[in-house]
């Protein structure tokens, strides 16, 4: 029998069937090995490239593109409302039309200039209150008029030109002067438009929304006169002094017609003068 040469440690020789299944659970890992081995330096260059480029794709995804370096950025800082008016000249039986304003203030919270072309009110609604009863006469950087029309229809737009200029992280401020055509002389129908106000600028720019707004031209309309408010329902005597006897149940129903046309425009969501908020609360029909 030979002899077997000795293992450091003192360990056994391993038996032919030890062998093998070492040589078996060598296996994978040497095909693994050799795998990797086969792809040499080409490959491995081949393979990062796509990997870069899968993330790099990514990265896309999640970093937004940088905005444009000279976009402005306007915004609606506040909007004051003043109603129309009519005032009395001396000496004369004609009046001023003194027109409604809306007063807007901007930011323009961008880094390039904001050039505002025009005002455009699109016509949502419209009512017209004639005049139910007599009871005497009742008495920014830049203004724009404008001249809204007499029966418009839905959707109608009316465009008022400017030209304004905000420069980058600056303020502005102008109004619009609104009228409508009108008799000479004294007030007889007063009418109402509620518009959703707009402002163009720069090009290829969404403009600038502002908002819905109450208009009333030529003057708020006054209880009694135009319509039938609470005051009147509690002291119906009170009428009797201004109205001819035979013609009160005609001015009623001008009154009461009225009241609810001014309901239908003052329930609708809107901004409007403090003169115009207050009557919705005081109608009575």
């Amino acid at each position: 029998m030979g002899k077997g040469r000795a293992r450091p440690g003192g360990q056994r020789p391993q038996s032919t069937n030890q062998r093998r299944t070492a040589r078996q659970h060598d296996k994978p890992r040497r095909r693994k090995l050799v795998w990797l081995g086969t792809l040499g330096t080409a490959g491995i260059a081949v393979l990062v490239g796509v990997l870069v480029n899968v993330f790099s794709i990514q990265a896309q995804r999640v970093v937004a593109p940088p905005s444009s370096s000279t976009a402005p950025q306007l915004k609606v800082d506040e909007v004051s409302l003043t109603s129309a008016s009519t005032q009395a000249i001396a000496n004369s039986i004609d009046v001023n039309f003194i027109p409604y304003k809306i007063d807007i203030k901007l930011l323009n919270t961008g880094t390039g200039v904001a050039v505002i072309n025009d005002a455009r009110l699109v016509i949502q609604k419209y009512a017209m209150l004639p005049l139910c009863e007599s009871q005497g006469f009742l008495g920014s950087s830049h203004t724009y008029n404008g001249n809204l029309p007499l029966n418009p229809k839905p959707g109608q737009v009316v465009d008022v030109p400017l030209s304004e200029e905000i420069q980058p992280n600056n303020a502005d401020r102008f109004d619009l002067a609104l009228s409508a055509p009108l008799p000479h002389g004294g007030v007889s129908d007063i009418y109402l438009y509620r518009v959703h106000l707009y402002l163009t600028y720069n090009i290829n720019v969404r403009p600038l929304d502002v908002g819905e707004v109450l208009i009333d031209l030529p003057q708020t309309p006054d209880a009694g006169e135009y319509y039938w408010d609470k005051y009147y329902s509690a002291h119906p005597q009170a009428i009797l002094g201004a109205v001819y006897g035979p013609a009160i149940p005609a001015y009623k129903r001008c009154a009461m017609n009225n009241s609810r046309a001014l309901h239908s425009m003052l329930s609708l969501p809107s901004m409007r003068p403090t003169e115009l908020a207050a009557i919705l609360p005081q109608l009575s029909y």
